[in-house]
């Protein structure tokens, strides 16, 4: 039985995603500081559009995103925005694909529907289709990836997954796998598909060679800033159970309980009917469990080793948009070989509670992102509202990007932690000579990592209303997303010639 959808159930679908994706990614704002990043560096793209080079290309996140939302940005003339919106088309892709995919593993439209009803109103997952992020865009290509694969179309597969491991490193798990599951079904391996999908790390390899002499600078690069994270959270060079503990509860958060423990009940019973009789094992699920066992198994392995150091929600979408065709098909197949009418009535419930206990535990983040995104908004109407009191080139010292993305001030007004001399991040001293030599007359203060401020003026951001030393206190903004943030005057900044 296959049944074939009428034109109009895929309008519909994919009207309702469109319309979602989109009316979110002008009416949420930004999830996180990363978002922010981003649209720092699609600015940077398109004012270097007509003569990019590599050192433009060059940054410690692959670039694809930033260069698609710049193309789109010389339009929009909005940085931010055209990465949200490139974000939410992706987004409204990701929920067509979902309900293909649910489809094609279970030839059933209503489990089609239910996945697709499921995805579509994910809270998470509609949060960062309105975020300037790569999460995801990359969810996107990597199901597109798949809905090729399963139609045997191994070049329009090799493609998606070679565009996604030049969005995200985690793709780069497709590059094996690709060529291993078209030997499992064909006995053969396409060498044009295995050069594209090779083409990602090979050309990032040639832009670090360009950029910075060394095609592996980007890893060094990764090494350091994952270094200094480390530093900021000593618990997480070990694995403190405290830690464990978060991360396993932000993954499955993204991923969900339930969907990601299907999965895993899916992928077993794949592998168990695939070692007792290959050619009865179902290819699609077969296909789908072993996306998920790649990614998630460089994921694992990124994690063990430092080189992700922490779990965030977003990174375990990716598990939820894929796993949610592999538990249907688990589902239908438990009704297909069980008492229905107690399965059935034991499912309802199941998906029941899994709606309803999803969507407590996550809109919760959408309001506390509405939140820190108010905080900001405050600390840059305060900034705003400062700097024509002072003397005429005054600059704003902040490592925070979101303050310098949302003031609409131009780059050349702030000063951050990359670009001060390497000494102003051991002695306060020179880190304040640093300030009055380049007019530094406001600082925004938060206690990230990677900035200088928290190393060497520890006193600063602990009580509110309070001077220290040279930095008269402005206003405070509190967050219950990030971390507080601070303003403060530098006193004695002497004018600029």
């Amino acid at each position: 039985m296959n049944p074939r959808a009428n034109p109009w159930i895929w309008f519909t679908i994919w009207t309702v995603s469109l319309g979602s994706r989109l009316l979110a990614a002008f009416l949420l704002p930004n999830a996180e500081q990363d978002g922010y990043s981003y649209a720092d560096k699609i600015d940077l793209l398109t004012k270097h559009l007509a003569q990019l080079g590599w050192s433009e290309l060059y940054v410690i996140r692959l670039p694809l995103f930033q260069l698609t939302s710049a193309v789109a940005n010389v339009f929009l003339h909005n940085a931010l925005l055209a990465g949200k919106i490139l974000s939410g088309l992706c987004g409204a892709i990701s929920c067509v694909l979902v309900f293909a995919l649910t489809k094609r593993l279970t030839q059933s439209l209503v489990w089609a529907g239910i996945a697709f009803a499921l995805v579509l109103t994910n809270p998470l997952h509609l949060l960062y289709s309105a975020a300037c992020m790569t999460d995801v865009p990359h969810v996107c290509l990597v199901l597109a990836s798949l809905w090729f694969l399963l139609q045997e179309r191994w070049l329009g597969a090799a493609i998606c997954a070679a565009l996604a491991g030049s969005v995200r490193l985690e793709s780069w798990a497709l590059i094996p796998l690709l060529p291993l599951l078209q030997f499992v079904r064909q006995r053969r391996i396409s060498l044009f598909a295995l050069v594209l999908l090779l083409l990602p790390p090979l050309l990032w390899l040639l832009i670090s060679y360009m950029a910075k002499g060394d095609p592996f600078a980007y890893f060094a690069d990764r090494a350091a800033y994952h270094a200094n994270y480390l530093d900021f959270y000593p618990t997480r060079h070990g694995f403190a159970l405290a830690d464990l503990r978060t991360d396993a509860d932000y993954f499955l958060l993204g991923a969900n309980e339930i969907i990601f423990l299907a999965s895993l009940a899916a992928i077993g019973l794949t592998i168990f009917q695939f070692v007792r009789q290959s050619d009865r094992a179902s290819w699609p699920a077969l296909s789908t469990s072993a996306y998920i066992a790649a990614l998630f198994g460089l994921l694992l392995l990124a994690y063990v080793t430092k080189r992700q150091p922490v779990i965030l929600p977003r990174y375990s979408l990716i598990f939820f948009a894929l796993g949610l065709p592999l538990a249907a098909w688990l589902l239908q197949y438990v009704l297909d070989h069980c008492q229905p009418r107690l399965v059935i009535v034991g499912a309802a419930i199941l998906l029941g509670c899994f709606t309803v206990g999803e969507w407590r535990r996550q809109i919760p983040i959408i309001t506390k992102v509405r939140d820190d995104f108010g905080a900001h908004e405050q600390i840059c109407r305060a900034l705003k509202s400062a700097l024509p009191q002072l003397e005429p080139g005054a600059c704003c010292f902040s490592d925070d990007v979101a303050i310098r993305v949302l003031s609409g001030l131009p780059p050349s007004r702030f000063l951050r932690s990359a670009i001060a001399p390497a000494a102003a991040w051991r002695e306060k001293a020179v880190f304040e000579s640093y300030l009055q030599e380049q007019h530094g007359a406001l600082l925004v203060f938060a206690r990230i990592e990677d900035s200088i401020p928290p190393k060497v003026l520890p006193d600063l951001g602990r009580v509110s209303s309070a001077d220290v030393g040279k930095f008269e206190f402005v206003i405070m903004a509190p967050s219950s997303f990030g971390p507080d943030i601070w303003l403060y005057r530098v006193r004695d900044v002497p004018r600029p010639q």
